[in-house]
């Protein structure tokens, strides 16, 4: 591994890396497992996500966007439509097709490499802190959104091509993974944020309002030492199509530290887990604390609620 593990400030946040492995999921209705990763490279104007899920059923699938004015067009996208994929077949050796993930079972590296015919994405991931579990978190982990669930930054090391251009990157980039029940109706609304600095610093902070409550999760890494996320002020820019344009935030972890991030935004695209949930992805140039980054903003709305914003607004 690429850190050390006894960097929480706040006691029994470890994780036992067995669960960066395949889960054996309950037998629900919507039980499914998924892992993404994020990078943002805004000297090229370009960010990427690939996201791979498998149900209960070891039904699996995947999706891929390069999205901002740096693609020169429209997002590259692909999604590999559901199929059965082995029981057997884990993440250590994870295959759809173009898209293959091999994660060390250890929360330490991982490579990802997805092949297209508009785009090849191949890179490395090494993780600079230890993952932020929710179930660790004394605030637990919303049974609809999963069992559990982690967050990690590390550095992030390939190439990307787009046509014949060759994009070498030396970044810093996101994953998460989570497993269980995954409802996607219960939310009413969220800002889902994750930024780096290098590999001094890495923030992630999901404030989400479901079943009449607000709720606020996180961590914020920094000065070697990671801490829980104890409160967020955060506001949105939107223009009258309600894409982010930028935000600001003010997050105080629990060791009393504050984190100021201001973010630009580059890009966007509408992720659409199922019809009725829109998921609007955003790269930007981040300021936390001064020092600048990269931040990646993640909005959900109810896809009805955003189409009349849009048709109607704005007010």
């Amino acid at each position: 591994m690429m850190f050390e593990s006894n960097v929480w400030v706040e006691p029994d946040m470890e994780i036992d890396v067995v669960h960066d492995g395949r889960h054996k999921l309950p037998d629900v209705a919507m039980g499914r497992e998924s892992i993404p990763y994020i990078v943002v490279l805004p000297e090229h104007q370009i960010a990427f996500f690939t996201y791979t899920w498998v149900s209960k059923d070891s039904v699996a699938g995947a999706a891929l966007a390069v999205f901002g004015p740096g693609v020169g067009g429209d997002p590259i996208q692909q999604r590999l439509a559901d199929r059965p994929v082995s029981p057997d077949m884990g993440f250590d050796d994870w295959q759809i097709e173009g898209f293959e993930m091999q994660q060390d079972l250890q929360f330490g590296a991982a490579h990802v490499r997805w092949e297209t015919p508009e785009a090849t994405l191949d890179f490395e991931f090494n993780a600079f802190h230890p993952p932020y579990a929710y179930a660790s978190d004394p605030r637990g982990c919303p049974a609809y959104c999963a069992t559990d669930r982690i967050e990690q930054a590390g550095r992030v090391r390939g190439t990307l091509r787009i046509g014949e251009r060759v994009i070498e990157f030396d970044a810093t980039g996101h994953r998460d993974h989570s497993w269980g029940t995954r409802d996607w109706v219960p939310f009413q609304q969220y800002e889902w944020f994750v930024g780096q600095v290098g590999d001094e610093i890495s923030v992630h902070f999901w404030r989400f309002n479901a079943l009449g409550k607000e709720n606020i999760r996180g961590y914020v890494y920094k000065d070697g030492k990671a801490s829980r996320v104890e409160t967020v002020a955060v506001d949105v820019i939107y223009d009258d199509q309600y894409w982010q344009t930028g935000y600001t935030a003010e997050v105080v972890d629990e060791a009393g530290r504050t984190t100021s991030i201001k973010t630009d935004v580059f890009g966007c695209y509408t992720l659409k887990p199922v019809p009725n949930c829109s998921l609007n992805e955003s790269g930007g140039r981040s300021i936390i604390d001064g020092k600048e980054g990269v931040g990646w903003m993640e909005c959900c709305w109810p896809t009805d609620y955003l189409e009349h914003i849009r048709a109607h607004g704005p007010y």
